[in-house]
């Protein structure tokens, strides 16, 4: 599985709102700046994730966006499939797919426990622990540049 370049600018969004205090509005220009994104690509990216309840938008001089609950609440999982649906390594594991040949596939339960090891990591992988994760990070590459 490759994350497309819009899932990416949306994980990179998210994690950026999970490293500010939580409910407090960021600019989108603030967020698309500091991640590194086209401002209009992200600002479609957030309406997606808006729908799917994961940041709240808010309007007018000092509007911009928001998670719309705790990091610790919001998965890598989640994130991703609110960009591009369902996860699936193959189309015969596609729930909006049948295959006709699932009965008699050998290949396909080797690739269904791919996948729900691939969700589970990401289901288990949330914002806050990616916010603290990257902050040390940053940490650690502006103290070994010093």
């Amino acid at each position: 599985m490759k994350l497309t370049r819009g899932r990416d600018y949306g994980v990179r969004g998210i994690l950026h709102l999970a490293m500010q205090p939580f409910e407090q509005v960021t600019l989108l220009r603030d967020v698309a700046r500091n991640v590194d994104v086209p401002e209009s690509y992200l600002a479609k990216i957030f309406q997606d994730l808006n729908k799917a309840g994961l940041v709240r938008s808010y309007r007018g001089a000092k509007g911009g966006f928001s998670l719309a609950r705790p990091a610790s609440e919001i998965t890598l999982l989640q994130v991703i499939e609110a960009l591009q649906g369902p996860i699936s390594l193959n189309r015969c594991l596609d729930i909006r797919e049948v295959c006709p040949r699932q009965e008699v596939c050998a290949v396909s339960p080797v690739l269904r426990r791919a996948q729900e090891q691939l969700l589970e990591t990401l289901d288990a992988a949330t914002f806050d622990v990616l916010a603290k994760e990257t902050l040390a990070l940053e940490q650690e590459a502006e103290n070994g540049a010093a």
